[in-house]
């Protein structure tokens, strides 16, 4: 019960601190920081489909991505965030990188925010330096993808009004 924070149980009936406490917060970081560095490679690698032009494959990327964050664990945002990349995904047929879009940028704002808690607790602990170091790579890996995946939206609306307006 106790092993999580750092918190072994007295002869008192009260747990203490040991040298190794870490709070909640920067526990779900560490946690966090798997998630950031794993997504983040995949947001790069659907961005990057998306690249090669096969909207098919792109949604079935999206699909089972959205569908193994979904299953990653119990928490709200990882059941919301598959959700949304699931229906982008799906309307990725049509309108193609946004699921690529939206998962980078949340897997972005996600690293964001880990990187941000490990700047301001647990330097101390053995886990802060791979969690900073995972969560680093994630968030610059999704970085990239974001920015991949809205240079093709970008390009996609300058093909789609240059046809439009050559229609004219």
């Amino acid at each position: 019960m106790f092993e999580n924070y750092g918190i072994a149980p007295s002869n008192s009936g009260q747990p203490e601190a040991s040298a190794h406490y870490s709070s909640p917060s920067f526990n779900e970081a560490v946690n966090a920081s798997r998630f950031v560095k794993g997504f983040g490679i995949t947001a790069l690698i659907y961005s990057l489909v998306g690249v090669v032009g096969v909207p098919l494959l792109g949604g079935g990327v999206g699909l089972g991505v959205s569908l193994f964050i979904m299953r990653y664990d119990q928490a709200k945002y990882y059941r919301i965030l598959g959700s949304v990349v699931m229906v982008f995904a799906i309307v990725g047929a049509f309108i193609p990188f946004l699921g690529s879009t939206v998962l980078s940028g949340a897997i972005l704002g996600k690293g964001i925010q880990v990187l941000s808690v490990l700047e301001k607790e647990g330097r101390n602990d053995e886990e802060w330096t791979p969690s900073r170091r995972r969560a680093i790579i994630g968030t610059i890996a999704s970085g990239i993808g974001l920015l991949i995946s809205i240079a093709l939206l970008f390009l996609l609306t300058l093909g789609i009004a240059a046809m439009l307006l050559g229609q004219l």
